[in-house]
């Protein structure tokens, strides 16, 4: 399945394996420590599962598509990965508003909870930084 791919389809493969590891850490940073109690917010997950469905259709069946077939799902994958990318900030506003514009006793849980988040913004990072260069490369597979 990976032989045959191009700059294009390992930049794909490269956004898939980021936005793994951007959705783990959301959903561990979301469920344990510092923020075990607060709601966690399904449309990160969602997105992210679904970015990474098209991007292993893209991977495994580009050939058979048509080309603007391939150039949706390049785009629909990096909305999705975006959109993700910004809800996960969002959600972590509150811990960096509260560690770096108000450093007085805030738990060290908190400090942890936020480091590891953003481990999880670069891993989005570099996802959305894949699928670009993906979108602006040759086609997927070669011939």
């Amino acid at each position: 399945m990976m032989k045959g791919l191009t700059k294009s389809g390992w930049m794909i493969c490269i956004a898939s394996i980021a936005a793994m590891a951007g959705l783990i850490l959301y959903i561990v940073t979301s469920t344990t420590g510092y923020l075990a109690g607060s709601a966690l917010d399904p449309l990160p997950i969602i997105f992210t599962v679904v970015a990474i469905f098209l991007t292993c259709v893209l991977i495994g069946a580009s050939n058979k598509l048509h080309p603007v077939m391939n150039d949706v799902l390049v785009v629909t994958s990096t909305v999705l990965i975006i959109v993700s990318f910004a809800i996960f900030i969002l959600a972590r506003v509150r811990l960096a508003a509260d560690i770096y514009f108000i450093p007085v006793n805030y738990p060290k849980a908190e400090e942890v909870a936020l480091n590891i988040s953003v481990v999880g913004f670069a891993s989005y990072v570099i996802s959305i930084l894949a699928m670009i260069i993906a979108a602006f490369s040759d086609k997927i597979r070669k011939l």
